[in-house]
């Protein structure tokens, strides 16, 4: 290691290690109310409570008004009086069966103690699966600002980078729990729709036949407990979701935290037209970068995080909290770079998307929607990497694989 590339990776520590002190007092105070060092939060864990009020409504016997959403959110506002400053107008539940199966446990808790057993499970299988790998990077990914908003969201983020990293970084050395975990993923969907192509791309039938698998086990698990009008429910709601009508609400509610092409562009005022168009084409581009990268090369942090990328070009739904799913593959190939050499404004690019959850919403709410432009410089500098990798491949990683 040079000695350029000891001062890259010091410095990267430094700030990771100021930002990560802070991150970690900041959502310590607001948690326990302490003084208030950050933006302040009239609701803690607001989707989490989403979240257990499913669980609650099937133990009550109302199954039926999970989908929908008037009735669902005013069953919030029983459940939970103490929870919101007011009345909720939209909290609604689009996430598939299977996910409600999965969350099926926390109902045996109060929702303060479902929600800490639900944050240390999700954040401990993500750490079994992708912290151990490099601890100190896990250190900084974990504590990050994405992190954080994970963590005051009550999202299910770790749980989605534990299934994501897991499932690809076992392809080749077990294909069977490779393709459990990816199977997993597909409680959510906008996460998930990529990792089909990919494994067609790459050829990894038998991790495709276990994803496949664990699919159907899951939903017919989920038929079994809920029943087949429960999913034509979910039909009905996803259908609902992509109106006009809903589809503008939840832009008004949550447009600051989207980090999508079609949420910036409305941002921006263009048509909904225009909007649509410029997120179909990032669509495509994302579809085409994830069949090259795993049809025409090998398995690498960089090839992980083109996929990670292009997962946020091609859904018109994330949030800051997903950007998450990012952070390890920018403290991958930040190493690399320190490595091998940086690209121009490389390292301005990772300082950008370190702190851009937060920094985001901010600027989303100037009418200045960067965060799309920053994923975009990030996926461009992975599929840089990607290709110098299939050119010339350090001695370190050849001989860890």
């Amino acid at each position: 290691m040079t000695s350029s590339s000891r001062i890259d990776l010091r410095i990267a520590a430094a700030f990771c290690g100021v930002i990560g002190l802070y991150d970690t007092l900041y959502v310590s105070f607001l948690l326990s109310g302490g003084p208030r060092i950050g933006p302040f939060m009239d609701v803690l864990f607001p989707d989490f409570l989403v979240f257990h009020a499913a669980v609650r409504a099937f133990l009550e016997g109302k199954l039926a008004l999970i989908y929908d959403i008037d009735a669902f959110t005013q069953f919030q506002n029983v459940i939970y009086p103490d929870r919101f400053p007011g009345t909720v107008l939209f909290r609604p539940f689009f996430y598939p069966p299977t996910w409600l199966l999965m969350l099926l446990p926390l109902g045996l808790l109060a929702v303060g103690p479902a929600y800490g057993a639900f944050m240390i499970a999700t954040a401990a299988a993500a750490t079994a699966m992708e912290g151990r790998r490099d601890w100190w990077g896990w250190l900084a990914v974990a504590s990050s600002p994405a992190a954080v908003w994970v963590v005051l969201a009550g999202q299910n983020t770790f749980l989605s980078l534990a299934c994501f990293y897991g499932g690809l970084r076992l392809l080749d050395r077990s294909p069977a729990a490779a393709g459990i975990l990816l199977g997993l993923l597909s409680y959510k969907p906008q996460i998930w729709v990529l990792v089909p192509l990919a494994l067609l791309a790459a050829r990894q039938w038998r991790v495709l036949a276990w994803t496949a698998g664990t699919v159907a086990v899951l939903s017919l698990a989920s038929l079994g407990v809920f029943g087949l009008d429960f999913w034509l429910a979910f039909v009905d709601a996803m259908r609902e979701a992509g109106s006009e009508n809903v589809a503008n609400t939840m832009f008004k509610r949550i447009y600051m935290h989207m980090t999508t092409l079609v949420a910036a562009a409305r941002i921006l005022g263009l048509s909904p037209g225009i909007a649509g168009a410029i997120q179909i084409a990032g669509a495509a581009l994302a579809v085409a970068a994830v069949w090259f990268a795993f049809r025409r090369y090998r398995p690498s942090d960089a090839r992980i995080a083109v996929l990670a990328t292009a997962t946020f070009l091609v859904s018109p739904y994330t949030l800051n909290y997903d950007l998450l799913l990012l952070m390890p593959a920018a403290v991958a190939l930040f190493r690399r770079g320190a490595a091998l050499g940086f690209y121009p404004l490389e390292r301005l690019v990772y300082f950008v998307l370190w702190l851009m959850p937060t920094a985001g919403m901010v600027l989303n709410r100037l009418d200045l929607p960067i965060m799309p432009v920053v994923i975009l410089l990030f996926g461009a500098i992975a599929w840089a990497r990607l290709r110098a990798e299939s050119k010339v491949e350090l001695p370190s990683a050849a001989a860890a694989r």
